[in-house]
């Protein structure tokens, strides 16, 4: 059996309280052995009243509960680093999971820059750990689905969603990567109401634009010269998720999400970030592919 254990901020938040009976049903689905054994968290759940303690959370999800981090990586196969609500703690909490050599999965997002991200590919290099990170939303049956019908490049991408730029957005980029590919260059924000509206031009001319609003539903559209322009549902998403995820887990090599993919996701994440900031101007997207070689990393 893969024994995977969870690393957190603190346990009792929606993906830790979720997860555990997702991998359960997609290792039966898909006939791999692997179910969440260990968990170590940093902290109690900070709402005493409301919040489950570690040992509770633990005693809940059937899980042992690692008093160290160092028991967690000494008693299982795979790590997930979770803490979904906040990237900033990522880079930290994900330390010891990187240098441990072992499959890890780090939840969305990332990390809270560019540089944080290149810096943690950096380290899992160093310690010869696979690793990746992404948004399941990704992973959606439709989305795959058009990716298999559809043979030209695709010129134009849209999407909408809910939530915050700084963490929510993740969502909306894995999908726009994983449909546009790489080679985004710059970006331009404009502002209406609550509504953040982000124009992303390639470096072959094409273009896609974000938008983000408190309350706005995923949607996702694309369109080729052949084809015109088509709407992809956002739905069906977790199960082929936790597919990839469990395969990596037992593979080990085979990344569901290649880390230039993820940087480019980084980059321009962040300089839609600082386009909300300066509405109306161009942002260059300054991506550097061999920040991976220690090299300068060039990032606005």
């Amino acid at each position: 059996m893969i024994k995977i254990g969870f690393v957190d901020q603190y346990l009792d938040n929606w993906h830790s309280n979720h997860y555990p009976e997702y991998l359960l049903l997609a290792a039966e689905l898909y006939g791999i052995d692997a179910k969440v054994t260990h968990a170590f968290a940093e902290m109690d759940h900070p709402d005493a009243v409301y919040g489950l303690t570690t040992e509770a959370w633990c005693e809940k999800y059937n899980c042992i509960h690692c008093k160290t981090y160092e028991e967690l990586i000494e008693s299982v196969d795979a790590i997930m680093v979770m803490c979904a609500d906040d990237c900033l703690p990522h880079e930290s909490l994900a330390q010891e999971a990187l240098k441990s050599g072992k499959p890890v999965y780090c939840d969305k997002t990332f990390a809270p820059t560019f540089e944080a991200a290149a810096r943690m590919f950096r380290l899992a290099e160093e310690y010869h750990t696979p690793v990746f990170t992404c948004s399941a939303q990704r992973f959606c049956m439709e989305l795959l689905s058009f990716q298999k019908m559809e043979t030209e490049e695709i010129e134009y991408c849209s999407t909408t969603g809910p939530g915050d730029m700084v963490n929510y957005s993740i969502h909306q980029f894995e999908m726009l990567e994983a449909l546009m590919g790489p080679g985004a260059i710059r970006c331009q924000a404009h502002l209406s109401g609550e509504a953040v509206h982000i124009l992303y031009q390639y470096e072959t001319g094409r273009m896609c634009t974000f938008t983000q609003g408190n309350k706005m539903p995923f949607h996702l559209f694309a369109s080729t010269k052949r084809e015109g322009i088509k709407e992809i549902a956002v739905s069906d998403y977790y199960m082929n998720f936790m597919n990839k995820l469990l395969h990596f887990f037992q593979d080990r090599e085979q990344l569901p999400v290649a880390k230039e993919e993820t940087l480019e996701i980084m980059a321009m994440q962040q300089a839609g970030r600082w386009a909300i900031q300066n509405p109306g101007e161009w942002i260059t997207i300054k991506y550097n592919s061999s920040v991976m070689q220690n090299k300068e990393i060039e990032c606005i």
